[in-house]
This record gives structure tokens, sequence and C-alpha cells, in this order.
């Protein structure tokens, strides 16, 4: 690439610091913007990070925007999130809102401005094949966030660029330091960024009408009822704790039915399974064998798996079983440090 004007998004953090200062000392013309998610103050757009990320442009002196993204963050991320949780599914918020909002209308606005290409914080690389552009591990495998782009959409990965791919977190944290990028040290959280100080059910509550719709019934896999529930948003896929049921032996969340509003519950080995359904698959590069590796969570291991056509659908059989495939979650697919592309898990 030419050294051309850069977008980064800047969220007040250690690594889009990082990542402004290395564009900036490798030649490139970088502006720094911060988006504003949501009109309240929360974890990812409070008065700390945009004073922060402000501090920081002043310091590399770069110029500093704020674009407020709150309007198609709550129709995109957070009203998906909520009726996710409705439908029986757990939603990943990350990986959406990168491919509709950081990748998606924030890319769409500075093309807009005449800048051509976007530069954030994540730990990803990028490979190319002939006019193909995918993604790759970062060098921190574990810290590495390829997983949570597996919905971008392929068509823009020749504008994005990663510069923290080839570092470690450590590396990352010394750079900040040394160069005093951060003016005070923040908190990382695992937590979707929208949800602050309360747990995700006490958040859906505030959000919805009538939440004593959404109790119900707790059966087994026979049908049987083992008790009641509160919400059916309290629940998620493998979840033990927090049941409260007693029984001979240790159950687990096995099912969600967001029509009839139970959670079925089962043993540890009723939750295994050797293969699923992925909607909507996304490929960076449509693989030509059959056989790949698969993740099915950001913190899983990948396994091998075969690839079958199923309509519109793929269907993923896997060479071992596993009890962690959640419908709602991303599917992400794998060929050595290739992410090739992903999905999203349906019910089965």
């Amino acid at each position: 690439m030419s050294k051309k004007r850069i977008a980064v998004g800047l969220s007040g953090g250690v690594d889009s610091s990082v990542a402004a200062y290395l564009l900036k000392k490798k030649g490139w013309e970088v502006v720094g913007f911060t988006l504003k998610f949501h009109p309240q103050e929360n974890r990812c757009c409070d008065s700390e990070s945009l004073e922060q990320a402000e501090r920081l442009c002043h310091r590399l002196k770069i110029p500093h925007y704020l674009l407020d993204a709150s309007g198609m963050f709550q129709k995109k991320i957070i009203d998906y999130f909520i009726e996710s949780y409705l439908n029986g599914q757990t939603p990943n918020p990350c990986a959406f809102c990168n491919r509709f909002i950081k990748f998606g209308v924030f890319l769409d606005k500075i093309k807009s401005l005449g800048i051509d290409y976007l530069a954030t914080g994540h730990y990803a690389r990028l490979g190319r094949k002939g006019k193909d552009y995918f993604f790759r591990k970062a060098k921190d495998g574990n810290k590495s966030q390829e997983y949570f782009l597996a919905l971008v959409k392929p068509e823009i990965l020749k504008s994005l660029v990663f510069p923290l791919g080839g570092y470690t977190k450590p590396q990352v944290k010394r750079i900040a330091k040394t160069k005093k990028l951060l003016f005070k040290e923040r908190k990382e959280s695992q937590d979707v960024c929208f949800v602050k100080d309360k747990t995700y059910p006490e958040f859906i509550e505030e959000n919805i009408l009538k939440p004593a719709q959404y109790c119900g019934d707790i059966c087994d896999l026979q049908g049987k009822v083992l008790g009641k529930h509160k919400g059916i948003y309290y629940y998620t896929y493998g979840q033990r704790s927090g049941l409260g049921i007693a029984y001979k032996h240790p159950l687990y969340v096995a099912g969600i039915d967001g029509r009839s509003k139970a959670v079925i519950v089962a043993s540890r080995q009723d939750l295994e399974r050797d293969s699923f359904l992925v909607a909507q698959p996304n490929w960076f590069i449509k693989p030509k064998q059959r056989k790949l590796r698969v993740k099915v969570r950001y913190n899983s291991r990948e396994v091998p798996c075969v690839l079958e056509a199923d309509g519109q659908r793929l269907k993923v059989r896997l060479f071992e079983k596993l009890d962690s495939i959640t419908p709602g979650q991303v599917a992400a697919f794998y060929q050595k440090d290739r992410l090739l592309g992903g999905g999203i898990i349906l019910k089965p």
C-alpha cells in the first residue's frame, strides 16, 4: 500500500492508541475518530474514553473527530442482542458490531470524507490470494481476535489495516508506556460494552415490556416439568448454575424454546453433538476442499469438520463431539492460520 490518509478508530484504550502511534510513525496521514455508540454514558463511549482519545491525538498531532453511530447501534446491535435472548439464542454482539458498525457505517462515513483506509486496534492480520483477501491469526495467539471478524463483508477487506497483528499484548503495553500514550490505565472487560453495572437479564428487563410473559417451565428432554424459571433470557446453552432445581445429578441447559418459553435441561453427555447447521455463510475465500477446522466460540478450540451444502445453509459434521455448540454464536472456519469465513449457528 502507498501511504495515504487513514482513519483510526480510537476507544481511548491501549490497543487503538498504539495502533495510531505505529501508523503515524510509518508515515501514514492519520485521522482519529471516536465512535459514540450509545446516547447515555457506558463503557464503550464514556467521557473518560473520549478525553483519552482527544489527548492522544493532541500528542500525536493528528485531527480527532467524534462520530455519532448511536441510532444504527441501537437498531443493529442492542435490539438484535435483546431479540436473540427472547428467541432463545445467545447472541454475539461484537461480531455483529464489526460487520455493521465498525466496518460498516464507520467505513462508509470515512470513504465519503475521502479517506482511503480504516485501521483499528484489533489483533488480526490480513492475507491475500489473488484478488481475494482473508483474515489470519495475529502473532499473539492468546489475544488474536480474527474470530470476531468472521462476519465482516469480504469486499471491504482491501480497505482495512491492522497495525497490531504482528505484536503481542505485552509489546503493545510496553510501547504505550515508553511513548507515554496512555494517560490513565483502563481496565479491560470481556462483557459487551453497552451493558454497564448490570447483568444481561437486568439490562433486558429494563428494555422490554411485560417481562413476565417470558417466564415458563424448566423441563427435561422427555417434557417432564421439573420447575419454573423467571425468564428465558436468564439462561444460555450449557449453563449449570442458577437453575433453581434439585436433581439426582447435575443438569445443564440443553435448549431454550422462544415460543413455549420452556428451558430444557439435560445431563452433560446429552449436550454433546457431532453436527450442526450454519446460516448466512460469509466467505472470504470459498474452500476448495470440504475438510476444514471450526471454532464455535471465541474461547473454544478448533476441531476438524466436513462441510455439506444444505440449501442456503451449511451442515457442519464434526470429527469429534462438542458440548459448547450454541445457537446464535459464530462458527468460524479455518485452514491453518487462515480464517476463511463464518456464519451463525442455528438451533438443532
